[in-house]
């Protein structure tokens, strides 16, 4: 059976106000000096009855009646005679309560009620001590003040509750206003945190969508691409093995691509990553190395310059050193396309106790300003008119070093080429002297000295 929470807060809040002041009202009852409203009102019915049986029959008449009187209230009560002009000790504070009657014959008595702590308090207190109006007037104020701090509770719930259901059925757009940001309280703080998860989630959808669109576009170029040699290699049998040799380049350019694009899923969904740690000096050696030789042919530099005050102070990242590595390589292979003969790439790395920085700087055209922010987008390509490439190695690059906990950005030179800076936090747990500690790559590869260049 389904209970809804207004009705289990609504009483919640009832029995426990209820409760927390009864609860106070009977301590203080029993911890006052003076007795409750019953036992005063007793004592007054006492003091009244003994007076009548006195004024009426004498002192004899009032212990017959006595005799018939509760245990309890036969108890607290004393009668003395006393002289004229005395008067009987009067505190209802301290629970003594008195009268003076007079019988018949002119003698004059004192009556005394005397109740002590504890001793003939009314215990616990009734609820209507208090008077019927006092007691409904306080029920009456709870139920109101209840009722109030319940829907102060539930209506944002039910409000938050809406912009989920309307978050569920599909729109991404739906945020809650600044109202909700305005309470400073938990309620403010659930509302900045739907906002930010609806951001995050049209952020993804729509990344998604523009991958999809721009994954359709590309396969459709080499898919029609085959679909033509394939028509000339039918009608034309002699060109059967110029068009077979076509379709293989076609094939093996469309395997590229998938995998490049199965790559940039795995980074995105984590499952690349690892916990090795391992130096960004070994592995930009090891690019450079492998680049330097590639640019050969093309008379090409590529130079890394590690700092001299970097060995023994170098820090650890923990990840996957493969991974990295395909960052930089994505970065120096793509450095490397728009560089011509006699042109330099700078790999400059500096290390301290925060992290590790990597600058890569190539002498080529550079990008236009504008075209910096969409630099690391999916299928990105700043120059068309060469064909090369599928505009997925520097979207894998930020996507591997996002996974790190990194950065990356890209910047225009200051009179020529292309700067993108890597930086990697240092491992949480890294020691300090880097040279002492032998990190351990998933390619396998032993820490090499790097000297500055």
């Amino acid at each position: 059976m389904r209970r809804p929470l207004f009705f289990k807060l609504f009483f919640s809040v009832c029995v426990s106000f209820i409760l927390v002041s009864y609860l106070v009202w009977l301590a203080d009852a029993l911890l006052s000096e003076s007795p409750s409203r019953s036992t005063s009102a007793q004592a007054e019915m006492a003091l009244a009855g003994a007076r009548t049986a006195i004024s009426l029959g004498g002192e004899a008449t009032f212990h017959k009646e006595f005799e018939s009187w509760p245990i309890n209230a036969r108890e607290y009560l004393t009668v003395r005679a006393i002289p004229a002009g005395a008067e009987p000790p009067h505190d209802p504070v301290r629970g003594i309560y008195s009268a003076v009657a007079q019988d018949p014959r002119g003698q004059r008595y004192a009556l005394v009620y005397h109740v002590t702590r504890f001793n003939g308090f009314v215990s616990p207190p009734l609820p209507l001590d208090m008077g019927p109006h006092t007691f409904y007037s306080g029920l009456i104020g709870v139920v109101i003040f209840s009722a109030l701090l319940t829907l102060f509770m539930m209506i944002p719930i039910r409000r938050i509750r809406t912009a989920f259901g309307a978050l569920a059925a599909g729109d991404l757009k739906v945020r809650l206003g600044p109202v909700w940001l305005k309470r400073r309280d938990e309620v403010a703080d659930l509302a900045t945190d739907f906002n930010r998860m609806a951001s995050r989630l049209e952020e993804l959808v729509a990344s998604r969508d523009r991958l999809l669109a721009d994954i359709s576009h590309e396969l459709r170029s080499p898919l029609a691409r085959l679909h033509l040699a394939i028509a000339l290699a039918r009608q034309s049998p002699e060109k059967e093995a110029q068009s077979l040799e076509r379709i293989g380049r076609e094939a093996d350019k469309l395997e590229e691509m998938v995998g490049e694009l199965l790559t940039l899923s795995k980074i995105e969904s984590g499952a690349t990553t690892s916990d090795e740690y391992f130096f960004v000096s070994e592995v930009s050696h090891m690019v450079a190395d492998d680049a330097r030789f590639e640019a050969q042919g093309k008379g090409v530099d590529v130079q890394f310059i590690a700092d001299p005050h970097t060995p023994g102070t170098e820090a650890l990242i923990v990840g996957s050193g493969k991974l990295v590595s395909r960052a930089i390589e994505n970065i120096v292979r793509n450095a490397l396309r728009f560089s011509h003969r006699g042109d330099t790439i700078v790999m400059e790395m500096d290390s301290n106790a925060a992290g590790t920085t990597l600058t890569i700087r190539d002498q080529g055209p550079g990008v236009k300003p504008e075209q910096l922010k969409v630099l690391f987008d999916p299928f990105y390509r700043g120059d068309t008119s060469s064909g090369q490439g599928y505009g997925l190695g520097l979207a894998i690059a930020k996507r591997a070093v996002l996974a790190h906990g990194g950065t990356i950005t890209a910047a225009n030179g200051a009179r020529e080429g292309l700067t993108i800076t890597i930086w990697l936090p240092a491992a949480p747990d890294s020691p300090q002297g880097g040279d002492a500690i032998g990190s351990t790559l998933d390619r396998g590869v032993s820490a090499q000295p790097v000297q500055a260049i």
